[in-house]
């Protein structure tokens, strides 16, 4: 590999951990305590599909482990579930966009909305069976998905500008 190639690999990697701790940052700082219709922002399953999307399986799928350890670490809410998901959104989202779709906006909100309904959903599943959580608080994932998806093509264009500038 040429000098200029690594370069562009770990610019690459800076910079998508960069967008990644900024919208950690942003929903746990900014939106913490913020609820809308009774329910949460989820925007980093999403950061963690669109990444993918453009890294491709092996890839995405190394790097959503890597942000899922740094978010378990971290402390934040179902961080040990997340482990698991993102991990499975980011191969499933890398995959998806290398054989059957291009990277586009149409296949990252459909699959922003998957990676949304999925991890929230695993975390509902897993109050309601560990905690107090009742069935009737399920509406919560299906707002808090369709709220947070407001924010897909925001963080795709920055995940494509990412992709141009080191492609």
């Amino acid at each position: 590999m040429h000098a200029s190639q690594v370069y562009k690999k770990y610019l690459m990697w800076g910079l998508y951990a960069l967008l990644f701790l900024l919208v950690m940052l942003f929903e746990e700082v900014t939106l913490g305590r913020q609820r809308f219709f009774g329910a949460k922002l989820s925007l980093l399953p999403m950061v963690i599909v669109l990444i993918s999307m453009h890294l491709g399986h092996e890839v995405g799928g190394l790097f959503s482990l890597l942000a899922a350890l740094f978010w378990c670490c971290s402390g934040g809410d179902s961080g040990s579930i997340a482990i698991l998901t993102w991990t499975v959104l980011g191969i499933a989202a890398g995959y998806l966009c290398s054989a059957v779709f291009r990277p586009g906006i149409l296949p990252a909100l459909g699959l922003s909305l998957f990676a949304l309904l999925f991890h929230e959903g695993i975390v509902f599943l897993f109050n309601v069976y560990f905690e107090s959580a009742t069935m009737a608080m399920g509406r919560w994932v299906l707002i808090s998905a369709g709220l947070s998806l407001i924010g897909c093509p925001i963080l795709y264009l920055l995940c494509r500008a990412i992709g141009k500038v080191v492609g």
